[in-house]
């Protein structure tokens, strides 16, 4: 490679602290600094994002969009760029001083591949039990080994990197997609025979604001509200099967009973004074029994519940947007 090798690309919007330490982080790179550019898409900030690096290596730059979200910002950081590999991180991720030399010695290895580095939490999250059980969730399905895998959704936007060509045939990530959009990338990838691997040593700590299970809870019900475009797209998708199954409308009589019962009992979890009964059980429980089987139980039906309440709300939008749309097309037709 000739010339700049890595362009790092960070969306960010209204975290300027979090932005400024996954810069420091970036700046402290065991590659020469002409090697690679930063490239910092700032989608809408109030007040706009201000870059202090100056004219000091490596270079930075910087992009302002209006609140077009994460995927179209990571596409418009792409264009930008002048690296032959893109490397997609976010705003709140802190690295260690190899890591842009650990996605690029994946290039040199792999040709045209996907490669999706590690994520773990912050040390000081992972010292509650809150930090601990999310961090078990968030790695469950993560291959143990290193190298070329055969899951065919293995990819994290917030610490993946891509050759620009291979990036540009796939005509980036999807803007339609406000949530998996980096899963649905990597579907496209592998559905045209490109590989992915990945690479434990590009680890990122993810410093991100769900600091307790309220926080998670809450951010996971969006993501599930969200998530029913992406099942909606990939219909025959296991995993999408999988959530249209046990958190989709009740079929009495046609799905098995325990399964009926299971979906009552979590429209039920999501009263107000139940869900609020049932954070302060957590809360009990942390401090006098941070590492019982009880709590565990406690975050599962929190976070269950909270995502039966984002998917079925995600999908009443989908039929509503989907009886508009077929309004528009019979008026259409006069």
């Amino acid at each position: 490679m000739n010339g700049i090798k890595l362009s790092v690309i960070i969306p960010t919007h209204n975290r300027p602290d979090e932005l400024a330490r996954t810069l420091e982080c970036l700046k402290r790179q065991s590659i020469p600094d002409e090697d690679y550019e930063i490239i910092v898409v700032d989608d809408g900030s109030q007040p706009p994002v201000l870059l202090t690096l100056g004219t000091e290596s490596p270079k930075c730059s910087l992009v302002r969009l209006e609140g077009v979200e994460r995927s179209a910002a990571r596409n418009a950081g792409a264009a930008a760029a002048s690296g032959e590999v893109l490397v997609f991180i976010d705003d709140d991720i802190s690295v260690d001083s190899n890591f842009l030399l650990s996605h690029l010695r994946a290039h040199d290895e792999w040709e045209d591949v996907l490669a999706v580095g590690s994520m773990r939490l912050s040390d000081s999250l992972l010292a509650t039990p809150y930090g601990r059980f999310r961090q078990r969730l968030e790695q469950n399905g993560i291959p143990q080994d290193r190298g070329l895998t055969r899951v065919r959704n293995l990819c994290t936007a917030a610490n993946m990197s891509a050759p620009r060509e291979v990036f540009s045939r796939l005509n980036g990530f999807d803007p339609e997609l406000k949530s998996a959009e980096d899963q649905d990338l990597a579907l496209r990838h592998t559905s045209r025979g490109g590989t992915i691997a990945y690479i434990p040593e590009a680890a990122a700590t993810h410093n991100d604001s769900a600091l307790d299970i309220e926080s998670y809870c809450k951010r996971s019900e969006w993501g599930a509200w969200q998530m029913v475009d992406f099942g909606d797209r990939y219909p025959d998708w296991p995993d999408n099967i999988e959530r249209e199954r046990v958190n989709g409308s009740m079929k009495w009589g046609t799905e098995p009973l325990s399964l009926s019962l299971k979906k009552t009992a979590k429209a039920f979890l999501n009263l107000q004074p139940i869900l609020a009964g049932m954070f302060f059980v957590a809360h009990i429980l942390e401090r006098s029994a941070p590492n019982s089987l009880a709590l565990v139980r406690i975050y599962k039906l929190l976070l269950g519940a909270h995502l039966f309440k984002g998917y079925r709300s995600g999908r009443s939008r989908a039929r509503a947007a989907e009886q508009s749309a077929l309004g528009d097309r019979q008026l259409a037709r006069g």
